[in-house]
């Protein structure tokens, strides 16, 4: 290919790139249980109490409303009591880390987004291309350095 063509190729991937940015952006986030660990101590099937349970399950639809209802840049604009907070992976719980490395979405030098679904639960998960992928659950707030 003559030099021109090769940066008009190249003009055409960065407008692309910019695009699909842009519509990302503006896209307001998904979620995915795809990646969610089995483990009982870090999913919602860990808490005994069948009614506390039942309150979970519904602050959580509620909590997955919410982050659906907004693209996940506005998301994050909030405090950490109504957004989120990133979280090194370093202060993750040693199991609890090699578990996150089996998911394939996330490395040691990743940080993972916490969002609170009420006072006393997390949701721990990590956004990628336009979609929140839920990994587990903080029931007891044994997961990570608080």
């Amino acid at each position: 290919m003559s030099k021109i063509k090769d940066n008009q190729k190249d003009y055409i991937d960065r407008e692309v790139r910019e695009r699909m940015k842009t519509a990302l952006e503006q896209k307001h986030t998904s979620v995915s249980l795809e990646h969610e660990l089995s483990n009982k101590n870090f999913h919602p099937m860990g808490i005994r109490d069948k009614n506390n349970r039942l309150l979970f399950h519904e602050e959580l639809l509620r909590k997955l409303k919410d982050v659906n209802s907004c693209t996940w840049k506005d998301y994050g604009k909030r405090d950490k009591r109504t957004g989120y907070e990133s979280i090194p992976f370093s202060q993750f719980q040693k199991g609890l880390k090699s578990s996150f490395k089996q998911t394939n979405i996330v490395t040691p030098d990743s940080k993972l987004d916490v969002i609170r679904v009420t006072d006393d639960y997390r949701m721990i998960g990590k956004y990628l291309n336009g979609v929140y992928h839920i990994l587990a659950f903080d029931l007891d707030f044994s997961a990570y350095k608080h």
